[in-house]
């Protein structure tokens, strides 16, 4: 125990030497920017009560509590933190800015530049999520104070900084005019990820109101919530947005990435179709739960909390999502390659801004915008995949529809003869005489056609069918129907008007072409036909009125062995 407290006690003295050895940062060799705590000690201290005030700062209770260390502290929690910056100018005159390195704070205040003699050179600046965004000096979307300072000598900025849901809490300070022109390249390159996320989601909301998939809702929804997100962490949300809305700048850092998450969760279960994964679908369907309850909670205030849940959701829904992915494509769902192409592009830019983080590569611009390149490019991906997913759908409704038409013919079609069955007459009677304008229909029955069908057998019948079938079908113009009812009986529906004499005059070639000999294995097989004649709307308005009247028709010509015969009310 006594080694345990010296240890202890030399640890303390090497923070408190290490913040009594902390230099000045010299300004004048960082016109382009430098991030405190990296190539530079950073002196803060927690404030556990959150009632410090500069005063108590400036005080001798707590002027020696500063430590210094190389990395900026972690946010988090509802305990603001206190920066001491010491900066020394060498030019006879200098214009810098003190910036934070995130837009995720909820109260930010600067006090001074403090000169040697203790004065403060400016008044101080209160600002953050929790403020107007009108209380941003210079319109800058992250939090900062403009260091005009007269001449040579140190001066000291105290800045204190909270915030719930920020990941660290750094400081960088620049020359004035080299932050602007930062901000103009940064404004640039933010404008091209949301123009690309906006045209994104002009183009599916059009292709949603066309393909009336659920799919390309949650694929809007997600692209929309991913924008706002960026928008908001960036700070252009509040600058152009709802910078007059403290409450909701506040809320929309957490709310928003939580409606992020629940639509992307949708997506995944609607694109992936996890459904046939029950397990998988339950464990997607629970991370769409936390996503929407986090977002409940960040209505309710409950940034810390509900930023925690944030970061549990992603994580998880980023591998469940890839699981879930895998397993589709093992079952040949091929845009599921395509959507694990998407996950890949956010999880390796997500990767390269922790190994910035972690100070594993020194990528600057990758830290700054490596979470919008990869949200732009997987929702670029998601949308290829969107594209590949439809394609492969419209193939399988084709596919579909012409196995439906196949069924349909094959059910209005007489498998012997492959004219029109009852089904299908019916089907194109309707159609026919829907238009109200005259027609025929002719009803054929065979005759002499049982006896070869007792003499030769079935097969013989059929060859005489099928024969008949081809002969009728030959005799008649293209938009009329020909159909076999069944047995040896046969319907000619005529699209078009024809007189009484041209009616009759087709009878006589369609009992001339029935009567040619039917070769079968040698023998010449012969019938005749005795056809009734039904014209409409005389005879009938109907199918059913016409066939009554051609049935009627037929028989009087076969007992009066004309071959054909009209119907006629007085014979009736």
């Amino acid at each position: 125990m006594k080694l345990l407290r010296a240890c202890l006690l030399l640890c303390l003295l090497a923070i408190h030497l290490s913040g009594a050895r902390a230099t000045p940062i010299v300004l004048d060799e960082h016109r382009q920017g430098l991030l405190l705590g990296e190539t530079v000690p950073l002196q803060w201290l927690e404030d556990d009560s959150g009632t410090l005030t500069l005063d108590d700062l400036l005080g001798p209770a707590h002027a020696g509590r500063f430590v210094s260390t190389a990395n900026p502290p972690r946010g988090g929690g509802a305990r603001p933190h206190w920066f001491k910056v010491e900066l020394e100018q060498r030019a006879e005159s200098g214009d810098w800015v003190l910036a934070t390195q995130t837009t995720a704070l909820k109260d930010v205040r600067f006090h001074g530049p403090f000169d040697a003699q203790g004065r403060a050179l400016a008044p101080p600046v209160h600002t953050g999520l929790s403020q107007p965004f009108a209380t941003r000096p210079l319109g800058s979307e992250r939090y900062l104070m403009r260091l005009q300072l007269p001449g040579p000598g140190t001066y000291t900025v105290y800045a204190r900084l909270l915030g719930e849901t920020a990941p660290i809490l750094g400081l960088s300070v620049w020359d004035t005019a080299e932050y602007l022109q930062w901000r103009q390249h940064k404004r640039l390159f933010d404008g091209i990820c949301y123009g690309i996320l906006l045209a994104l989601l002009v183009y599916n909301l059009a292709l949603a109101g066309i393909f009336r998939d659920a799919t390309y809702g949650f694929y809007i929804g997600q692209c929309a919530f991913a924008l706002l997100t960026l928008a908001s962490f960036n700070g252009h949300a509040a600058h152009y947005l709802w910078g007059q809305w403290p409450w909701w700048q506040e809320r929309g850092n957490v709310v928003l990435p939580s409606l992020w998450l629940l639509f992307g969760a949708l997506f995944t279960r609607s694109f992936l179709g996890t459904r046939q994964l029950p397990l998988l679908d339950r464990l997607v369907q629970a991370i769409a739960a936390l996503a929407a309850f986090t977002a409940l909670l960040g209505l309710l205030g409950l940034f810390a909390t509900a930023q925690t849940l944030n970061e549990t959701a992603a994580s998880l829904g980023a591998l469940l999502a890839a699981v879930a992915a895998v397993a589709i494509l093992r079952r040949d769902f091929a845009p599921a390659q395509w959507y694990l192409g998407g996950q890949a592009m956010l999880f390796l830019s997500v990767l390269g801004v922790v190994l910035v983080n972690w100070k594993v590569i020194d990528a600057p611009f990758l830290l700054a915008n490596g979470l919008q390149i990869g949200v732009a490019a997987e929702m670029v991906v998601f949308a290829i995949a969107l594209s590949s997913r439809i394609s492969g759908l419209r193939a399988s409704q084709i596919e579909l529809r012409l196995h439906a038409a196949h069924l349909a013919q094959a059910a209005a079609t007489d498998p012997l003869t492959g004219l029109a069955n009852r089904t299908g007459l019916a089907q194109g009677a309707t159609r026919m005489l829907a238009d109200h304008l005259p027609h025929a229909l002719m009803l054929l029955d065979l005759d002499r056609f049982k006896p070869i069908n007792d003499a030769h057998g079935h097969d013989a019948g059929d060859a005489v069918l099928r024969a008949v079938a081809a002969r009728l079908q030959a005799q008649v113009r293209a938009g009329d129907i020909v159909a076999r009812l069944g047995g040896d009986e046969f319907v000619v529906l005529l699209a078009a008007p024809l007189p009484d004499d041209q009616l009759a005059a087709l009878a006589r070639r369609l009992d001339a072409a029935v009567r040619q000999p039917v070769d079968f294995q040698g023998q010449a097989l012969t019938v005749g036909a005795s056809t009734g004649i039904a014209r409409s709307p005389q005879d009938g308005h109907t199918l059913i009125e016409l066939m009554r009247s051609a049935d009627q028709a037929m028989y009087q010509a076969k007992q009066a062995g004309t071959g054909h015969a009209f119907w006629k009310k007085a014979s009736s």
